[in-house]
């Protein structure tokens, strides 16, 4: 039975100002590795160095002043996938895969909060390179994207906890793209032909327009996913009305990354969480969701039939 220590309250300091000293536990629990299995020639030990360094970068350094048990830490992964190498040079092409799961409330289910795959990840790495980073100097593009994508995890793991729970670590990305520009690799820019790159990602969590994305994630797991046990009709009623706020989002404007971000791997749990409703409700969870996520109509109509195999 899975359940949720006060350390929430110290969140809810950090929203208020008030500040918390600087404790020594890390908060992710990071499985980071470097998947070279594209790359047939030249010496691939550099990647096992590369694969030490990036997981004491992300898993060993303190990116909040917030203390952290060590069963506390909050579980993710990255993949890097490298596409492409030059050892002369060092320049690396690469894919970077990043996966959040949360546990929900007296359960041992994990729901997936983010899915993202990054195709516009390139960098320069030789072996012992130093991998440098803070929040007002950026470094290398390597050091940029990790810390860009540690702050989107904190950033959405601590609003599906409280209201705007992530509002300080969403704002660090921005400060990122902002530093970024200086950059020449590609992915933090809106003149890009990408409207789920870094930049878009930063400014959807960052402008106020779209603002109901934070209300979405808290309601949609806090309200709804965490009640499910306790309340499952209510429970519902509160997802569903996550994704009427998330469909309000569509209608703005039917490319917004934190939509889309949202929605990746979430058919499959819609459906297993309205199968057992009443029929009208089935019927009004599956025409939203279809109006949504037309790309998944196949998995919502299983609700209607009461059988998500």
């Amino acid at each position: 039975m899975k359940t949720f220590p006060v350390k929430y309250i110290l969140w809810l300091l950090l929203l208020t100002g008030v500040v918390i000293p600087s404790l020594s536990a890390q908060e992710l629990d990071c499985r980071l590795s470097v998947s070279t299995g594209k790359i047939t020639t030249g010496d691939k030990t550099v990647f096992d160095d590369l694969s030490k360094a990036l997981n004491q970068f992300v898993n060993g350094r303190k990116w909040t002043n917030i203390r952290f048990q060590a069963q506390e830490k909050i579980p993710c992964s990255m993949t890097v996938d490298i596409q492409e190498y030059n050892s002369g040079t060092g320049q690396v092409k690469a894919y970077l895969s990043v996966q959040l799961r949360r546990p929900c409330f007296k359960s041992t289910y994990s729901s997936t909060l983010l899915n993202i795959v990054d195709k516009d990840f390139s960098f320069r790495y030789m072996k012992n390179d130093p991998i440098e980073y803070n929040d007002n100097s950026i470094g290398t593009n390597l050091t940029a994207t990790l810390a860009f994508y540690v702050y989107i995890i904190l950033g959405n793991y601590f609003d599906s906890f409280a209201p705007r729970g992530g509002a300080v670590f969403f704002e660090r990305t921005q400060n990122i793209v902002l530093q970024a520009q200086s950059l020449s690799e590609q992915g933090w820019r809106a003149s890009e032909k990408n409207d789920k790159n870094r930049y878009w990602i930063a400014e959807n969590y960052n402008n106020g327009n779209y603002q109901a994305i934070h209300e979405v994630l808290y309601r949609y797991f806090r309200l709804g996913l965490d009640k499910m046990f306790d309340e499952p009709a209510e429970a519902r009623t509160d997802i569903l009305l996550a994704m009427r706020q998330l469909n309000d989002l569509r209608k703005m404007r039917s490319s917004l990354a934190c939509v889309q971000l949202f929605l990746e791997s979430r058919a499959d749990e819609l459906a297993n969480i309205y199968t057992p409703a009443p029929q009208e409700e089935r019927q009004k969870a599956t025409d939203l969701f279809i109006e949504l996520d037309a790309a998944n109509v196949a998995t919502y109509r299983k609700i209607l039939s009461g059988n998500t195999r």
